[in-house]
């Protein structure tokens, strides 16, 4: 029973050990992880398959590179800064929902894909649910889009190894070549839209939430029927809200980023 216990003490630290490896490096490959931990590629590979199980690494595509998991996502969420994201645009989201009176959520991106992890239901009897917790090809939403917009080619490349883009309905980009037109799109415009790309009849419009150093973070989001959003010039009005909404959070994330600063973000 002592040895099972150790081993299984033994076990846990190694996977722990494996997660702060991965916060440290941003990538991982099994012969790295039995480097850094003095243990035999089997093992590492069994380490980085429980903490892929769990979900704090991922693998894009087979023999790939292990990469930060949606859970260490949700870990930075929640601690990266005194005011965290989810709490610095929730109260902004939320508000953002009643001046619009529409769904308005945050979505992270996960790999190729986009969660959404606070959303905030508008009142009208015609509207769009709550989108929290839910997972969706990020190339097809415009909150994903958003972030996307802001990586390099090499880093769409190696998110998009295969380029084959996921069809969700008839509307949904799936060509590569129309993709990126529609992230240069996305880039020089400075928020990004969809209609019915990942569910048919809704359309949705986002802006995209960097750190300080311009990095996108996350994506502020606004969903709507069709009935009342089909055109890119019906959604300026609603672009134009999010990005004064990105521009506070921004504020409050940078604000309490800098420890210098003791000042209110909306003074």
């Amino acid at each position: 029973m002592e040895r099972d216990a150790g081993n299984k003490a033994s076990s846990a630290e190694n996977a722990l050990r494996v997660v702060q490896l991965m916060s440290q490096r941003g990538h991982l490959q099994v012969r790295e992880v039995a480097n850094a931990l003095g243990v035999a590629d089997s093992t590492a590979h069994r380490l980085l398959t429980v903490c892929r199980r769990t979900g704090y690494v991922r693998q894009d595509s087979a023999g790939g590179p292990y990469l930060p998991g949606p859970v260490l996502h949700e870990i930075a969420l929640a601690t990266n800064s005194s005011t965290t994201l989810r709490a610095a645009a929730g109260e902004l989201a939320k508000g953002a929902a009643a001046e619009l009176d529409e769904t308005v959520s945050i979505a992270i991106l996960e790999g190729r894909q986009c969660r959404f992890v606070e959303s905030f239901e508008g009142t009208r009897p015609m509207r769009v649910p709550s989108l929290l917790g839910l997972l969706f090809p990020a190339h097809a939403t415009s909150a994903g889009r958003a972030i996307l917009a802001r990586f390099d080619a090499p880093e769409l490349e190696r998110r998009f190894p295969t380029k084959l883009l996921e069809r969700r309905t008839h509307r949904t980009i799936t060509e590569w070549s129309a993709f990126l037109s529609e992230l240069d799109r996305t880039r020089k415009r400075g928020w990004a839209i969809e209609f019915e790309e990942t569910e048919p009849g809704i359309a949705s419009v986002s802006r995209v939430l960097v750190d300080s150093a311009g990095a996108p973070k996350a994506a502020i989001c606004v969903t709507v029927p069709m009935t009342r959003l089909s055109t890119a010039r019906e959604a300026l009005p609603i672009a134009n809200v999010l990005s004064a909404v990105a521009a506070k959070v921004q504020s409050r994330l940078f604000s309490s980023s800098d420890p210098r600063s003791t000042a209110s973000p909306d003074a």
